[in-house]
């Protein structure tokens, strides 16, 4: 299906007229500038928009005002006539009804009748609607349908009626107003939006009528409330022979130095017991040296398990492996480092199927850990049982990758939500391909060479796997980000979106997803970057090398030192010179 970006086809901005001014309305007590009055009055004004509902303020990485059905945005980088655009509201609010496959939002076959049909999205358009649509704008307005005919109750009234649903809008048909201009009208999807949303105060104080309001400056970036400082960590390869001990303790110590006090490392079970029944114990110096040389330095250790040895994968496709052999060795492992590791993390991204078995499937990783947790928790009962990130994607494909938010919502919906009762925290993967932590899809996509056409390709997807624990009702559960970060050109095609990164741009969106998650996201309480150290440990042509903190000599990249002062301010407060 074929939806269209702001940044491709949007409501389109006219000229601002020599001597065009900023408006004030009563009614709300908001002013409009210049630009976005100009649009409001030569696109439909009241009728289309309704009256302004907040200031003009930073939200999602660019200056938005909210209007009753409709948000406006300023883009200044965009070229005439596109310096004003409309946040899709219709495409926002319909992303998870436009995944189903039947239903009014699912595409339909061009009609044999003659109706109106729309091959960019798969929908039809009619009646009194199509009059409307016609009449006021048309796709230069509102875009193009994004469902069939539904009925919906009304947000403030209760009643409900038919609506049609487009890419920037809802149309409602009021037929106790028919034969007046008001039969249709849009729906108040601006302030719909506005009440989701948790934004500054400031953005919703009224404004007054003088000269020093109008020309007052957007609302800034402002923290959404107040926090303890977040937790922060790494994920950190090490070397597990003894002999680069020292080698171990170097980076460790530099790790220590950016103010973060968590460490991720991962450990593979075909490593550890490589055949059935193996000794554990002769192969545990390295690690343990590793992770002592970690609490040494007052590190807490996070220890993620997955990949299965061959012995112990499963007659079951289903399974990633077999779950009495993995509960078996995860038991004896916890029990070699009861009160050294803080946290167990059971499997990694066990939605696609590099981390599982033949087959992709929550049931069966579900089967896994309903074993596994009893027996971490029974042979150290002091340590946290973390549930596994998932690999971000909207593929859909049980032989090859699952959609990380429908993977999310069906495990955790599975058996009336039995998944919870195995785990204290829940995990998250945040990345960004290459886009600015501020972008998202589809409101604000990114206007890169690709990785752009899909929320799995941007930071903010956390937001959506949030409301999905929300919806779950596991609001009470910590959050923990396990693993984001940004690469740099690299040897991994899979990672192609580091092609125009810098080590600049590196550091300034890293930089700000910590900005977001300490003063936008109060739901997470500690998140880990990914990598540290993959370029010393694997080199240049590493797989994660372009996301290292360090460069292969073991030097810090600007992402380094940005980190350190983002903790330095987080903990200290912001330095004033004097």
């Amino acid at each position: 299906m074929l939806i269209l970006c702001a940044g491709s086809l949007g409501t389109l901005s006219q000229p601002v007229e020599a001597g065009a001014s900023a408006v004030y309305f009563p009614e709300t007590g908001f002013w409009v500038d210049p630009e976005f009055a100009h649009f409001w009055e030569t696109n439909g004004g009241l009728m289309v928009f309704g009256y302004p509902v907040s200031r003009v303020f930073y939200q999602d990485g660019l200056h938005r005002q909210y209007f009753e059905r409709a948000i406006f945005e300023h883009h200044e980088d965009e070229e005439e006539p596109f310096h004003v655009l409309l946040v899709r509201m219709g495409a926002l609010n319909t992303i998870d009804e436009r995944r189903k496959s039947d239903g009014p939002f699912a595409p339909v076959e061009e009609p044999l009748d003659g109706t109106l049909w729309f091959p960019e999205t798969g929908h039809t358009l009619s009646g009194i609607f199509l009059d409307y649509w016609l009449e006021n704008g048309d796709v230069q307005s509102f875009g193009y349908p994004l469902s069939e005919l539904l009925l919906e109750p009304g947000i403030y009234d209760g009643v409900t009626r038919f609506v049609q649903y487009f890419e920037r809008a809802r149309l409602e048909h009021h037929p106790d107003k028919a034969g007046t201009d008001f039969e249709i009208l849009l729906g108040h999807l601006g302030v719909e939006y506005l009440h989701s949303r948790t934004v500054p105060q400031i953005a919703l104080t009224q404004q007054l009528p003088t000269a020093r309001d109008r020309d007052s400056a957007p609302v800034a970036p402002q923290p959404l409330f107040d926090r303890d400082p977040v937790t922060c960590g790494f994920n950190y390869a090490f070397w597990g022979d003894l002999a680069n001990d020292v080698t171990n303790q170097h980076y460790l110590d530099m790790l220590v130095e950016t103010g973060c006090d968590w460490v991720r490392m991962q450990f593979t079970w075909y490593d550890l017991e490589p055949y059935q029944g193996a000794p554990l114990v002769p192969r545990l110096p390295g690690y343990k040296r590793v992770i002592d040389r970690a609490n040494e330095r007052g590190l807490n250790v996070l220890v993620n398990i997955s990949h299965a040895p061959d012995w112990a994968l499963d007659g079951d496709p289903h399974l990633p492996a077999n779950p009495e052999a993995f509960a078996d060795f995860m038991g004896r492992l916890a029990s070699q480092f009861a009160g050294q590791v803080a946290a167990w993390q059971i499997w990694n991204e066990p939605n696609l199927i590099e981390e599982t078995h033949q087959q992709v499937s929550p049931e069966g990783y579900l089967e896994l850990v309903r074993l596994a947790s009893p027996a971490i928790r029974e042979a150290d009962p002091w340590a946290l049982i973390v549930s596994p990130g998932l690999g971000p994607t909207g593929l859909m494909y049980d032989d090859w990758a699952l959609d990380d938010a429908w993977y999310l919502e069906y495990l955790l919906g599975l058996n009336n939500g039995e998944i919870i009762d195995y785990f204290d925290v829940i995990a998250l993967h945040a990345y960004g391909a290459g886009n600015s932590p501020d972008n998202y899809w589809p409101g604000n996509q990114a206007e890169n060479p690709g990785w752009v056409e899909g929320p799995e390709f941007y930071f903010r997807r956390a937001e959506e796997l949030r409301r999905i624990i929300e919806f779950a009702g596991l609001n009470d559960k910590p959050v923990w980000i396990t693993e984001t970060g940004w690469t740099l050109p690299n040897a991994n095609p899979m990672y192609g979106y580091g092609d125009w990164m810098t080590e600049e741009l590196q550091a300034e969106y890293l930089s700000r997803a910590l900005e977001i998650i300490q003063t936008e996201w109060d739901w997470v309480d500690q998140v880990f970057i990914w990598h540290f150290n993959a370029a010393p440990y694997s080199g240049v042509k590493g797989p994660f090398y372009g996301f290292s903190m360090l460069d292969v000599a073991g030097r810090p990249r600007p992402v380094f030192l940005e980190i350190q002062e983002w903790r330095e301010e987080l903990v200290s407060g912001p330095q004033v010179d004097r």
